[in-house]
């Protein structure tokens, strides 16, 4: 499949900060580096997940449901016999004005990360985990292939969209993984 116009865009204008986040995250080559990571993606998707299920998404997005993951982290956590609790909590930034434009940028990141999931399920794996050892959130996000295929094919048909406006909220939810990684 090739990337739409709209991806590429999306891509290029995100390329350097997910870049530093895929450095923050790292490799995660032991357990305790591994709880970091999940308790790095509690404080990122936790607030962004909360504001998504609390938002009616447009008309336009047909039957699109995002891909909540949060209940799953915290599960993996207990799993570990980390507590939930433990968890940095990052301030999110509220979505202002959860148009389709901000959204789609908001879920270009959030739908985007199951294709990198699919690379940490075999590092997780190395660590001998799974889905029901610590990795159901890796397992739940990279199984299946549907939800970002929808997204990608949301976004490519999505009409009047303010490309700066959809960059900025890409950015804007990239940072605040960032910084809730920073903070685990």
């Amino acid at each position: 499949m090739s990337m739409s116009a709209r991806r590429q865009f999306l891509r290029e204008r995100t390329g350097p900060i997910h870049q530093r986040l895929d450095e923050c995250v790292g490799t995660f080559s032991d357990i305790p580096a591994y709880l970091r990571y999940i308790r790095g993606m509690l404080g990122f998707r936790r607030p962004i997940e909360a504001e998504l299920a609390a938002t009616r998404l447009p008309a336009q997005f047909g039957n699109f449901t995002p891909n909540y993951l949060a209940d799953a982290l915290e599960r993996d956590l207990a799993a570990l016999g980390a507590s939930p609790a433990a968890t940095a909590r990052s301030e999110a930034k509220p979505m202002s004005k959860l148009c389709a434009d901000r959204l789609l940028g908001t879920l270009y990141v959030l739908e985007g990360s199951t294709l990198g999931a699919r690379l940490l399920v075999r590092r997780a794996a190395a660590l001998g985990l799974h889905a029901g050892n610590g990795a159901e959130h890796l397992q739940k996000q990279s199984s299946d292939l549907g939800n970002w295929n929808a997204f990608a094919a949301l976004l490519d048909s999505a009409r009047e969209v303010d490309d700066e406006t959809m960059a900025q909220a890409a950015l804007a939810t990239f940072a605040h993984a960032l910084d809730a990684f920073e903070k685990a």
